[in-house]
């Protein structure tokens, strides 16, 4: 399945058309080493706004928001379910 989706064979998978479906730009789960299963969808707001919910089978979820304020310069923002925050601003350049 791997190789047909790289190689552009394959059609859209299950995880396409629900992103598709929903309108989603990001469809993700994840599954740890301890067994630990998270979801997370996001969606472009902007051209350089970017947001996410994750949520995992503890009851654990948290928000993010992502602020591309130029080409290096990017912002982050994130609430967790009970109540911690962060915020963050970041500087990367590509080399």
């Amino acid at each position: 399945s791997a190789i047909a989706d790289l190689s552009g064979r394959s059609g859209l998978s299950f995880f396409d058309q629900v992103r598709r479906a929903t309108g989603l730009d990001d469809l993700d789960f994840q599954t740890s080493e301890e067994g630990l299963t998270t979801l997370r969808v996001g969606k472009y707001i902007r051209d350089n706004v970017y947001s996410s919910i994750e949520a995992d089978d503890r009851g654990s979820s948290k928000v993010s928001i992502n602020l591309d304020i130029n080409s290096r310069l990017k912002a982050k923002g994130t609430v967790d379910n009970e109540g911690n925050t962060s915020l963050g601003v970041f500087f990367e350049r590509d080399y």
